[in-house]
């Protein structure tokens, strides 16, 4: 494990921000830079980040380097470098996962093992708090395996006796509707939703996600709590199909297919969780939440219009 930059040295008030190259990781990091912190990333050579950030779905190390804050080098599936990453490591923020990589990088390798690994390293180093970035609904046992290690690693951590906040954040919304309405329109094909498209689900902002992990490094009542993460309201699909349509002025065409049904244009693994969306619901409750950790919470025509209106 190598180390780079920094204007920041050691200290016992250095937060180690894990899955910083990624798109969320990253708003975390360039938030707590913002607010005066030292901020220490663990980043990869040749990273996948490297390309992404071209597209604007990543950061470079080097960007996030040049922004304020210190690099170490290593790799959640390399034991070793995660004991040099959080040594003199006050707090502990992971956003880090495989879902978008590929090759070496599994689910299990990374989101699992990984992530196991390092809840023990932090542990063993004396950290005092660590901040974990789950999923809505996560618990062990969830029939979709991404939920089943998530609650495996909560549980984990609940058990390492550090102080721990466990972030649940319901869908995103630049993900999701991204790939499930963005990439169709793209590609001048009609939209595809399975059912009737009528299931209602809480869509995030990814920039209100990281506003409350910023947040819950300071404040005392996320002290062991797990923080229910949503937006303002919850959707359907055909809702959501037709307020874009009704921002771009124009009446989106949608295919409707039956449940079973793969996706034309996305992949395997988000197909088969589209499918699953039409068979349950979510809500999720922000009126307390949002205003005790002082987020204003992105709206869905907020969204649209910073996406889809040029």
């Amino acid at each position: 494990m190598s180390r780079s930059g920094s204007i920041f040295k050691g200290g016992s008030k250095m937060i180690l921000v894990v899955g910083a190259t990624g798109s969320l990781g990253g708003r975390i990091t360039r938030g707590l830079l913002a607010q005066g912190k030292p901020v220490r990333i663990l980043a990869r050579h040749n990273s996948p980040s490297e390309e992404l950030a071209k597209v604007g779905r990543a950061n470079t190390a080097r960007s996030l380097i040049e922004a304020g804050a210190e690099a170490v080098y290593g790799d959640l599936k390399d034991r070793a470098s995660l004991t040099a990453a959080v040594a003199g490591v006050e707090t502990v923020v992971t956003t880090a996962t495989a879902t978008q990589r590929g090759g070496d990088d599994t689910v299990p390798a990374v989101d699992l093992h990984g992530t196991l690994g390092l809840i023990e390293a932090a542990k063993t180093a004396g950290v005092k708090r660590f901040i974990y970035t789950s999923a809505y609904g996560a618990v062990q046992g969830h029939p979709v395996p991404l939920f089943d290690i998530k609650g495996t690693c909560e549980a984990a951590l609940e058990q390492s006796g550090m102080e721990q906040t466990i972030l649940w954040p319901s869908i995103f919304m630049e993900f999701w509707i991204g790939m499930v309405v963005g990439m169709p329109l793209m590609a001048n094909q009609p939209i595809t939703l399975i059912g009737e498209g009528d299931h209602r689900h809480n869509f995030v902002s990814e920039a209100d996600v990281a506003a409350f992990a910023v947040a819950a490094v300071d404040n005392p009542r996320a002290a062991n709590q797990r923080i229910g993460i949503g937006g303002p309201a919850s959707y359907s699909w055909t809702e959501i199909v037709q307020a874009v349509g009704r921002v771009m002025g124009t009446q989106l065409p949608v295919q409707y297919l039956p449940l079973g049904s793969p996706a034309p244009l996305l992949p395997d693994e988000i197909g088969g969780l589209l499918n699953g969306m039409e068979t349950f619901e979510t809500f999720v409750d922000m009126t307390e939440t949002a205003p005790a950790y002082e987020v204003k919470l992105t709206t869905l025509d907020d969204y649209i219009r910073r996406t889809f209106v040029r």
